[in-house]
């Protein structure tokens, strides 16, 4: 992996230059740091583009950028091709002439062949910018899933991109509009970042800047794709093709000049590319995060198990509130955007640890996604339904539901109606509007931040924001407008992916693996894959949990992997919260000098940290929200927003 960025004067003015280009790439060396390229035409001041490489990619792929025959065209790329060997043969019976032996350069071909096209023929994961001089064009492209992120940040004409925002080098102001978004469900949605100026390139998307315009374009969409030659009755067919689909991505991804690992959970995702691993590698190292034996279910017992079973060489980083604390710090920073995933920091501190030993790993990460493993595949139709039957009629007893949201933390704490905070939620978002209970359902809202929390603790400015984001088409809705199906769970599956998995899973399998260069690759989302798992049908994906995947891989997996019931991968701040850390959380958070005051009222968010820590209300999702915010302002933001 590498990190890659530039700077493009659309406006045609001639104010791009090394200079900048270098002091971006110096932000994110990180990502790649053993040397960097740099693309800098003296005859061309509208265009610079810089690549931080890591030491393993040098020998297979050469110094980037990369260029076609008559170096016309220059290519700045991160990621990994990993069909290029078949690429290469097809663009050389197409009389194309490599330069280098690797994957990136295919890139520059297929756009020569294909134009915009390029993308139908790519399985990997890719961030890249091709600069094209006769056309004086910038093709910036992310892949169809979004595993390599790109930031976009336009001024006065003058286009910045980057791996990670902290390459613009500039004191970041907070974008107050979409904060709301933020602390509703934990990380953005969408193009959003809360970066103010700052967008995400969304997956499947790719940008042109050409005749002095930039425009944004879709290349490739969930559902939308070649139909499958299987009937739908075909239950065993609808397996086996599973089976060898994944298996195909399981040896593409395999490809490379060093040694792959993998990152072991005690799960059936990450076992199944464990039992694909097992053929086509002599030895294989897997890597497990866990935590000290206070903590209840710990991965690290499962995990040892299935290695054992497969006779790898197994590691473990084990972690307590102390090193959580210590890597959440470094985690916030290295993340860019807050992302208040508290198992991320775990495992950024495993791949700090795994990347001493392999510089590829592969993970499990997409065997929920693509095969119905959340709770929301099955919650999603359900509201959906009541929606449109009886939801529709007792509307008018959403807003007496919601009044009650308040209760819930407190509710909480008692044996008869504890179980409450549960089910009226569900209730509440079946009430409401389609898209209204779906963002409530998917941002935990009820549970998590209620409108009358809002109501307290939002200072007038963000109150102000978050009031005029009720009158406006929202990202949200336009989501969901991408993911719409006429099958529910397709559509459940789609909406999954393009907010959670986009906006929080993905990237933080990106940011945490690169803050120590490490490259983690993703055999669950190859774009055959994920083609083949948005037409199974329903009838057959949803039977139980992970149907498909798990019948498919019966044969190869041992019983009591396949027996474990699903288990999300946790991190046990109820208790570091509520103990080891709650001293340190609270000084953060009250101190004098705490961006957050600015955003906040203080009454009201000392009233809930206190309920908090002396257990009368806990609510530790907000609190670590809170937290993140706070570390993030503070390592982004030298100056605060404006007291409200």
């Amino acid at each position: 992996m590498c990190g890659i960025c530039g700077v493009v004067d659309v406006s045609g003015a001639g104010r791009a230059n090394l200079g900048m280009v270098q002091r971006m790439c110096a932000a994110i060396r990180h990502r790649g740091p053993d040397g960097d390229g740099f693309y800098a035409p003296s005859g061309d001041p509208n265009v610079a583009l810089g690549h931080a490489p890591p030491e393993h990619h040098r020998h297979r792929r050469g110094d980037q950028p990369l260029y076609n025959e008559d170096r016309t065209i220059a290519l700045v790329f991160n990621g990994e091709i990993y069909n290029y060997k078949e690429l290469r043969r097809d663009l050389r019976s197409k009389a194309h002439a490599f330069r280098t032996d690797g994957d990136g350069e295919t890139i520059i071909h297929l756009y020569e062949e294909y134009g915009f096209k390029l993308f139908d023929q790519l399985r990997g994961m890719y961030g890249f910018a091709l600069w094209d001089t006769q056309r004086k064009r910038l093709l910036v492209g992310v892949d169809h899933i979004g595993m390599k992120p790109l930031y976009l940040w336009e001024r006065g004409g003058l286009l910045h991109f980057a791996s990670e925002v902290k390459a613009f080098n500039e004191t970041a102001e907070l974008n107050l509009d979409v904060l709301d978004t933020y602390l509703s469900f934990g990380y953005m949605i969408g193009a959003d970042t809360l970066f103010k100026g700052v967008q995400r390139l969304p997956a499947g998307h790719y940008l042109v800047a050409e005749n002095g315009t930039t425009r944004i374009e879709e290349h490739w969409r969930f559902g939308v794709g070649t139909a499958i030659d299987l009937r739908a009755d075909d239950e065993q067919g609808w397996i086996t093709r599973a089976r060898d689909l994944l298996t195909e991505s399981v040896n593409l991804h395999m490809r490379s000049d060093v040694p792959v690992g993998l990152f072991l959970s005690g799960g059936v995702d990450s076992a199944s590319v464990l039992a694909l691993m097992r053929p086509q590698a002599e030895s294989i190292e897997t890597f497990t995060v866990g935590y000290d034996a206070k903590t209840p279910d710990n991965e690290l017992i499962h995990a040892r198990k299935i290695a054992a079973h497969f006779h790898t060489t197994h590691h473990e980083r084990v972690i307590n509130a102390e090193d959580w604390w210590n890597g959440f710090q470094r985690y916030v920073y290295h993340h860019d955007e807050p992302n208040a995933n508290p198992s991320a920091v775990s495992l950024m501190l495993l791949a700090e640890e795994t990347a001493k030993r392999v510089k590829v790993v592969l993970t499990g990460l997409g065997g929920d996604e693509l095969f119905g493993g959340y709770m929301a595949h099955a919650a999603i139709p359900q509201i959906l339904r009541a929606q449109n039957s009886w939801g529709r009629m007792l509307r008018g007893f959403a807003q007496p539901l919601l009044r009650l949201e308040r209760y819930y933390p407190m509710m909480k704490r008692y044996r008869g109606i504890g179980a409450l905070p549960t089910y009226l939620p569900r209730l509440t978002q079946s009430l409401l509007p389609r898209d209204e209970g779906l963002r409530r359902l998917q941002s935990f809202d009820g549970l998590v931040l209620t409108d009358t929390l809002r109501g307290e603790l939002y200072g007038a400015n963000l109150q102000a924001a978050w009031d005029a984001a009720h009158h406006k088409e929202t990202t949200y809705a336009g989501i969901v407008d991408r993911s719409l199906a006429p099958d529910a769970y397709n559509f459940a599956q789609a909406l999954v992916i393009n907010t959670w998995l986009a906006g929080n899973a993905l990237l933080n399998c990106d940011k945490v693996t690169m803050a120590h260069s490490l490259e983690a690759r993703v055999p669950f989302f190859d774009p055959v894959l994920l083609n083949f798992a948005a037409r199974v049908p329903s009838s057959i994906r949803m039977q139980r949990n992970k149907y498909v995947l798990r019948e498919a891989m019966r044969p190869l997996l041992p019983a009591f992997a396949l027996a474990r019931p699903k288990q999300p991968f946790g991190t046990p701040i109820l208790n570091w919260f509520r103990d080891d850390l709650a001293e340190r959380i609270q000084a953060v958070l009250l101190d004098d000098g705490a961006g957050i005051r600015d955003l906040f009222q203080r009454p009201a968010l000392e009233a809930l940290l206190r309920a908090h820590f002396d257990g009368s209300a806990p609510q530790v999702e907000v609190v670590f929200r809170l937290l993140t915010l706070e570390t993030w302002l503070k390592t982004f933001t030298k100056e605060r927003v404006p007291v409200s």
